[in-house]
């Protein structure tokens, strides 16, 4: 918390979290409040989600190989920004398969939408191991 990568915007970088997070718990409970939104919203969701695991990642890269030290919040909100925008693919897979009038396409749509949480959890646990190994 006391390198320069710690506030890269001008202040720390957890009020980002801390705020994105925040918005992605609202936006779970009004799931399960069976709320339903539109293509649109998830469409910016994944968008700005994927500017956030860039940014995690850089993030982990830095404190893996620049700095040298690993930071436990850090691979928290790495492993939950990863974990997020793999639950707004599937919900746009969703939309795209219920768009979709060939069968196969269907099925194949169920498939990938069926492994992504595995796969996405597999490949954090791997740059999260591999962090622990490029650590000095």
């Amino acid at each position: 918390m006391l390198s320069k990568q710690a506030e890269v915007f001008g202040f720390p970088n957890a009020l980002i979290g801390i705020a994105a997070f925040a918005i992605f718990i609202a936006i779970g409970v009004a799931l399960l409040a069976e709320v339903q939104f539109p293509k649109w919203f998830w469409q910016i969701a994944f968008v700005g989600t994927l500017l956030g695991v860039i940014f995690s990642h850089w993030l982990a890269y830095q404190t893996t190989f620049e700095i040298g030290a690993l930071c436990p919040y850090c691979m928290v909100a790495w492993f939950g920004t990863t974990l997020i925008l793999s639950s707004i693919i599937q919900e746009l897979l969703r939309f795209k398969s219920a768009e979709s009038t060939d069968l196969s396409e269907q099925e194949s749509i169920t498939t990938i939408n069926s492994f992504m949480p595995i796969l996405h959890v597999v490949w954090v646990g791997l740059l999260i191991a591999g962090a622990f190994l490029g650590v000095n």
